[in-house]
């Protein structure tokens, strides 16, 4: 029980972490703050509320589309997402022994 709930916990916590890198990645050669303005449609701008900025889950519930305009979200964010969510939780599984 405890390795499931610490290999759920690394899941989540890798996706934030893969979601946060791939915003550094997309904002900073473009100059722009990492911090300032929050997370926003690529298409109509519209900031994007606390439950479609949930890593992985809102990307599958929106089907990878702006809620309001229908502006396609960057698949890129997702693959981040999983792709930090799959190595934190192979890392801790493997170190778990």
């Amino acid at each position: 029980m405890k390795l499931a709930l610490a290999l759920l916990l690394a899941f989540v916590l890798g996706g934030s972490l893969g979601s946060f890198l791939e915003l550094v990645a997309a904002r900073r050669p473009a100059g722009r703050s990492v911090v300032h303005p929050g997370s926003h449609c690529p298409g109509c701008g519209r900031p994007l509320a606390w439950f479609e900025n949930l890593p992985i889950v809102a990307w599958l519930a929106l089907r990878g589309r702006c809620r309001t305009c229908g502006a396609p979200i960057p698949v890129s964010a997702f693959l981040a997402e999983i792709g930090g969510a799959a190595l934190a939780t192979l890392a801790l599984g493997s170190a778990w022994g």
